[in-house]
């Protein structure tokens, strides 16, 4: 016990954020220190007439589709060299590989023309290079940055550190800043469910997610940005200087220069910012003028307690009042109790479909585990018809148009490492595999939102979430769409019941794993209900409660593509075992 404690007590003593004096004292340095690091390489500020301008309009709003990864880094170098007076940017991961070097290049730049710049990240997926961030508040004219809710008010968070704020502060381990917006000028701004990583922009050899984003210009900016300014005025915001451990550097060593590499893979971004045809064309075949665009978000101090889930209860009263279908896109479906009663109380004839990630694809097992316990409610029991996405789909250049430029890059050994990155459990193949990671849900054909917010527990009760709803039919039908063909059979294998079985055993048979899969640990019966199937586009589509089902679809197993043992040993244990982990994923 005295082994354990040691450690434990030892970060107990250093938990506590800077005092007022302590952080006075190091605003002090920095102020007489400011301009003592360089930026290596230094480029020439960038400014540029945006197109986006020109559509802002005195009524309604217009709106710009981002699906693809390339598009997305390049419309953020765009927004931030049109910015003439301020960038708000908030992210809850914001790596510093390349992607994340390139756009910090691009926002000290912006700084050095004399743009309020200020980014406001989560701490726990976030910029951990402490001299970096040290060497970033020593430029002459850098950017502001603050982390939200750091553990034990530090940057970066070893592995013991970890492992003791579970112990000691899980509530504030789990209380995550996980929107995700960027606003210029008050005119434009983006949300959606993009982070600043390589592999949400088409540039990782080993994984890309399927995201999406939306471009909003008009009048709602303005209360993103407003927005913005609660959670970097709150409490729970931190500036890096007063972060213990990057204080330390400023104090002890404080960096002479910091490099970026903007000369590198990531940089296809900046020549479709500078091809005149990149944007207009985006715009003719993504752009949306729209009437009213409703905004929301969480506070910055979200707890449990059910007046701080903006979010989550603008999501379920859009859903609670549809008549005829939802259209889901989510790479994490886990049913809630009050999302389960939700989907219960529909009327029967309200189609229910939702596209996600299979065990191949997703990149967080133990959440799919802890789903896979609910399949056959899912199926059985609120009629949802659940689409799980192949790691390599049929369409994948389609929604990858970097993919053979990947492949070329994985041949070369070009990697991305993120900090938690489990390994693929797939067949190894020459690209990279998929990962669904968009958070859509469409409404009667009619409604649309585009948001952060997943659909499970973690971001109803934890996260803070933020997204906007667009009442506009063709903007919609463009949603659709996408789930539709990300759910298509060639792209998604379909989770059904399997057959009853003989006439005395098969009741038997789900009645006993119907009790077991409820109880919250030690799932013990060892037969699962539900398993995926694939289809030819060309049969008939029956639902997966149709009697004839069977006769157009064929079973592909539980798991499959997954060929990694121990990720198959592991989703089991988890499954079987930690049921109760349910409201934390």
């Amino acid at each position: 016990m005295r082994v354990l404690w040691v450690p434990l007590l030892v970060l107990a003593l250093g938990a506590c954020s800077l005092s007022p004096e302590r952080r006075a004292e190091i605003d002090a340095l920095v102020e007489q220190q400011r301009g003592s690091a360089t930026l290596v390489p230094y480029a020439t500020p960038v400014e540029l007439n945006s197109p986006l301008d020109t559509l802002v309009p005195h009524e309604g709003h217009h709106l710009l589709l981002l699906e693809q990864g390339s598009d997305a880094l390049a419309m953020r170098i765009h927004l931030i060299r049109s910015a003439r007076e301020r960038i708000e940017l908030m992210n809850y991961i914001f790596h510093d590989d390349e992607s994340g070097q390139l756009l910090l290049a691009e926002l000290i730049d912006a700084a050095r023309r004399g743009v309020s710049v200020r980014v406001l990240v989560d701490s726990l997926f976030s910029l951990d290079d402490i001299e970096l961030l040290a060497g970033l508040e020593l430029l002459d004219a850098g950017i502001e940055i603050r982390f939200y809710n750091p553990i034990f008010g530090r940057a970066s968070l070893g592995d013991l550190a970890f492992s003791s704020a579970v112990i000691c502060c899980f509530r504030q381990l789990n209380n995550r800043l996980h929107h995700k917006l960027l606003a210029v000028d008050g005119r434009h701004g983006m949300v959606g469910g993009r982070n600043s990583a390589d592999r949400y922009f088409d540039l990782d050899t080993r994984m890309n997610f399927l995201d999406m984003e939306v471009v909003v210009s008009g009048g709602v900016v303005a209360e993103m940005s407003a927005d913005f300014d609660r959670f970097w005025r709150h409490t729970t915001s931190l500036p890096t200087r007063h972060a213990r451990d990057v204080a330390a550097v400023i104090e002890k060593r404080p960096p002479e220069s910091i490099m970026l590499e903007r000369d590198n893979r990531a940089a296809y971004a900046i020549d479709m910012v500078d091809n005149p045809r990149w944007l207009p064309e985006l715009l003719s075949t993504a752009g949306f003028p729209v009437g009213a665009v409703r905004y929301f978000s969480d506070p910055p101090d979200k707890t449990w307690h059910r007046e701080s889930e903006v979010s989550t209860r603008a999501l379920h009263e859009l859903i609670a009042g549809a008549r005829e279908r939802v259209l889901i896109q989510t790479p994490y479906f886990v049913l809630s109790r009050d999302f389960e009663r939700l989907l219960a109380d529909l009327d029967d004839s309200v189609e229910i479909v939702v596209s996600s990630n299979s065990l191949a694809s997703t990149d967080a097992w133990p959440v799919y585990a802890i789903s896979r316990r609910q399949r056959y409610r899912m199926i059985n029991g609120l009629g949802v018809r659940l689409h799980e996405a192949k790691p390599f789909p049929a369409d994948i250049e389609r929604f990858n148009r970097r993919y053979e430029q990947l492949v070329i890059d994985r041949a070369l050994g070009i990697t991305s490492p993120m900090r938690i990155d489990p390994p693929s459990a797939t067949p190894d193949r020459p690209g990279p595999r998929i990962s669904v990671h968009g958070k859509i849900l469409v409404i009667d054909n009619r409604i649309a939102v585009v948001t952060s917010h997943n659909f499970d527990p973690r971001s109803e009760l934890f996260n803070t979430e933020n997204g906007i709803i667009v009442e506009d039919e063709a903007f919609a039908r463009a949603l659709s769409d996408y789930i539709e063909t990300v759910a298509a059979p060639r792209n998604s294998w379909q989770v059904a019941v399997r057959p009853e079985g003989p006439p005395l055993i098969g009741p038997i048979n789900r009645g006993m794993a119907r009790m077991s899969r409820r109880l919250p640990t030690l799932d013990l019966w060892p037969w699962y209900l539900t398993e995926n199937y694939r289809v030819d586009e060309k049969a008939t589509d029956v639902g997966p409660l149709h009697p004839d089902f069977h006769d157009y679809h064929e079973a592909v197993g539980l798991m499959p593509e997954v060929v990694l043992l121990r990720r198959i040993f592991s989703t089991g244990l988890v499954s079987r075992m930690f049921g109760f982990l349910r409201p934390i994923m």
